[in-house]
């Protein structure tokens, strides 16, 4: 594969859209499955919501009491950061966590 040099001043616009690209990617998500301690659904909702990095967080009825989307600076941020926060809640019982490449 070869390497394209651009010339930033030429083409203004093509530069910001490449450079806006590349910070589009650096971020990485993640959904999160969630088994919660009986009748701790709520607390462990609320719990979620505190956390910085979940984007969104979902009650379900099925196999899993939660799903929450969560995000980071890279996958080892994800699992050393955002995951650990989420499995230090005492009302979590288990996750299930699949990453969005």
């Amino acid at each position: 594969m070869e390497s394209i040099l651009i010339n930033h001043e030429a083409l203004p616009e093509i530069s910001a859209v490449v450079e806006e690209a590349s910070l589009v990617r650096q971020k990485r998500s993640a959904f999160v499955f969630i088994n919660t301690q009986c009748d701790e659904c709520k607390d462990a909702y609320e719990d979620l919501q505190k956390i910085d990095s979940v984007e969104e967080v979902y009650l379900s009825h099925g196999a899993y009491d939660i799903i929450a989307k969560v995000s980071g600076e890279s996958f080892e941020s994800l699992r050393e950061e955002v995951l650990k926060q989420i499995r230090n809640i005492s009302s979590i019982k288990s996750t299930l966590t699949l990453t969005i490449v």
